[in-house]
C-alpha cells in the first residue's frame, strides 16, 4: 500500500485476523463495516496488526496521525483495507465469485470458527508448528489443504508421482549412507 511516497506491506496472517477479530468483532462485516465508517480504531489496528517490518509500521502510524485532514487520509486507505480484510477472511479480492452456484448449501459459521478451523488444519492436518501457522494467510493454509487433500486422495499428477518417487529414493539412499557412517 503507498502511502504518500512510501510503501507499507501488509500481510493478512492468521494472528492478524483473529486480533482484527476479537477486537473489532466476530465477523469481517463487523470490521468492514467500521472501515467504511472511518473508524480510526480499526485502521490503526489494522497497520499495528498487518505491517510486520517496525519500521513500515511506524512509518504508517505515523502518517495515520499526522498533520493535514484526516478524512483524507482515511479515505485514501479504505479502499486498500477493504481489500486487506478480505484476505484475512481467506478471499482473495482479486479473484472472487461473484455469488454462489444455485444449490449450493452454506451452514452457518462465525469467522473465529473459521479461524480455528483453519489453525486446526494447519497445526492437525499439516502438522506446521504454531508459529509457521499463525504467521501464514488464511489463503496459504486453504491452499495448503487443498494440495494435501488433492496428494492424499489419489489426484496427484505425474510430475508430482516422480518427484515424490526421487525423494523417496534419495531419504532412502542418504539413510544408507548415514548408516554406513555410524556402524
Amino acid at each position: 500500500m503507498k502511502l504518500d511516497g512510501f510503501t507499507v506491506r501488509l500481510r493478512p496472517s492468521l494472528r492478524c485476523a483473529l486480533a482484527i477479530a476479537e477486537e473489532h468483532g466476530p465477523e469481517p462485516s463487523d470490521f468492514c463495516g467500521k472501515l467504511f465508517k472511518g473508524h480510526l480504531g480499526i485502521i490503526t489496528d489494522l497497520f499495528a496488526h498487518g505491517i510486520e517490518d517496525d519500521e513500515q509500521r511506524a512509518c504508517a502510524l505515523a502518517w495515520l496521525a499526522g498533520s493535514g485532514p484526516l478524512r483524507k487520509r482515511v479515505e485514501a486507505v479504505s479502499l486498500p483495507l477493504y481489500r486487506f480484510t478480505l484476505r484475512l477472511a481467506g478471499a482473495d479480492p482479486d479473484d472472487m465469485p461473484r455469488a454462489l452456484p444455485p444449490g449450493v448449501p452454506r451452514a452457518p459459521i462465525t469467522f473465529a470458527q473459521s479461524l480455528a478451523e483453519l489453525f486446526a488444519a494447519a497445526t492437525g492436518v499439516l502438522c506446521w508448528h504454531p508459529e509457521v501457522a499463525w504467521r501464514a494467510t488464511p489463503r496459504e493454509i486453504i491452499q495448503a489443504v487443498e494440495r494435501w487433500g488433492k496428494t492424499h486422495s489419489g489426484e496427484i499428477s505425474e510430475e508430482d508421482r516422480a518427484r515424490r518417487a526421487l525423494s523417496e529414493s534419495l531419504d532412502r539412499s542418504g539413510f544408507e549412507t548415514l548408516k554406513k557412517m555410524t556402524a
